[in-house]
């Protein structure tokens, strides 16, 4: 290396000279590029400065607009020509920018270095098999982690705060605590990990953080379960409760008539249920209200020692009209939907299920409607009949609504043999159908029930 004095005095005279610093900022981003002193930069529109020290040291008039390149090469030897002779263009360079200058390929490793030493630290505090294997993910970048990569790279120490907070939630979910799922709402488990009761909002960077990581967990567990950035709400709060986590437990709720509850290792039904069936009340029951019980079953089969069923309709139109024709008499075991199924109707069908019933289910002719019937079939694929849900039902009630190609789009998610007619009607005649006009076929079933549950249908 050339003499430090001389090297100083050299990087002190280009530096105090303006006309010199967009070429040597060229310079810098050639060698950055190349890895070497080499090639040539190119300067446009040279001002009255640049042209005035370019051609001082170049020993060229630079008076013309036109655009002006300069080989490295060339400079250096220039350079040997001046009082800094036997100082290298490299050393000047780096003196000059106060820094060693690193090639883009060695900014890139530096880079991934820092990077896998950050998520190598955090992988290395929680032991929790879910969360090395979550980072590890992450470091991967697998699907659904796009944004943590983003965020690393605008705050990486504001991410590392946020991941935290995400990889201890992880190992305190409520619902992988031990055998028994236990529920909690998202603002007290977040007070209780971060001391912040919003800190997992899910339209906060951190709340979207912990989605992916269940998304992640779930995947784990169910190979079937598909990672999605553009998650339904119910979909999203389906992936909480799986993990014991509640987003609301009073508007979440579940409509329904006819059905009792039960405790843990209690006999007898709950009182306020037998209650609500003996005076033909029609119950919205809080998923607050779900979450305190073991298991449901039909009030009339209970009683009457008639065939274990339930029906389920999509529409509370629907619903509430079947049950006008049950006036003079005990309400069967009926529930809706409310369209899309929220947590508080999927956990009484869960515990319907854990008492063996069969679950008829009556949906509208849409690709929101067959992607239920479909959701339904895959969670209890013992349990569950579709009920007046076919072809000649679809021709019934088919309507002149004309499905969007946006919607219809939806159907090549439908994939279960036993809806495939279905969609395939749907996509030749592009209408929806609607389950209002089965409503007397539906009725009919229903009082079959009561009178003669051998007619039910098959």
């Amino acid at each position: 290396m050339a003499d430090e004095k001389l090297l100083r005095e050299a990087v002190e005279f280009f530096r105090n000279e303006p006309g010199f610093r967009r070429l040597f900022e060229q310079f810098i981003k050639n060698y950055k590029s190349l890895g070497r002193i080499g090639g040539t930069v190119k300067l446009n529109n040279l001002t009255e400065q640049e042209k005035k020290a370019l051609s001082g040291i170049m020993g060229t008039e630079y008076n013309k607009q036109a655009p002006v390149t300069i080989s490295l090469k060339a400079f250096q030897k220039v350079l040997e020509r001046t009082r800094f002779s036997g100082i290298e263009l490299k050393d000047l360079l780096f003196s000059y920018s106060g820094e060693k200058v690193l090639t883009n390929w060695e900014e890139k490793e530096h880079y991934q270095q820092e990077k896998n030493a950050f998520f190598n630290d955090l992988a290395n505090k929680y032991t929790f098999i879910y969360c090395k294997q979550w980072i590890e993910y992450i470091k991967n970048k697998g699907k659904g982690t796009r944004g943590i990569h983003l965020a690393y790279d605008q705050d990486p120490s504001l991410l590392k705060n946020q991941l935290i907070n995400v990889l201890e939630a992880l190992d305190k979910l409520p619902g992988m605590q031990n055998s028994e799922k236990e529920y909690q709402r998202i603002p007290v488990f977040a007070n209780a990990i971060t001391k912040d009761p919003h800190a997992f909002d899910l339209n906060t960077q951190q709340g979207k953080f912990l989605v992916s990581a269940l998304q992640f967990i779930r995947q784990q567990e169910d190979k079937t379960y598909e990672i999605s950035s553009s998650s339904s709400v119910e979909e999203m709060t389906e992936l909480l409760s799986y993990f014991g986590l509640v987003r609301d437990d009073i508007l979440n709720f579940a409509s329904c008539a006819g059905i009792l509850a039960f405790k843990e290792s209690e006999k007898e039904p709950l009182t306020w249920w037998q209650k609500c069936w003996e005076e033909g009340v029609v119950t919205n029951v809080p998923l607050r209200e779900i979450i305190k019980v073991e298991s449901f079953y039909p009030a009339i089969a209970y009683y009457n020692n008639y065939k274990n069923v339930v029906f389920a309709v999509e529409n509370s139109g629907v619903f509430s009209e079947i049950l006008e024709r049950f006036q003079e008499q005990l309400l069967p075991p009926l529930l809706c939907t409310n369209g899309q199924f929220k947590l508080a109707t999927l956990l009484l069908l869960d515990g319907l299920v854990k008492n063996n019933t069969i679950i008829y289910y009556s949906g509208d002719f849409d690709p929101e409607g067959l992607q239920m019937a479909q959701r339904l079939l895959e969670r209890y694929p013992q349990n569950v009949k579709l009920w007046h849900y076919n072809i000649l039902d679809f021709e019934k009630c088919k309507s002149e609504v004309l499905l969007t190609s946006s919607r219809l789009k939806k159907l090549d998610k439908i994939n279960l043999p036993l809806l495939q007619p279905i969609k395939d009607k749907m996509k030749k005649y592009k209408k929806a159908g609607y389950q209002e006009k089965l409503v007397p076929e539906l009725v009919k079933d229903i009082v079959a029930l009561i009178v003669e549950p051998s007619q039910l249908p098959q």
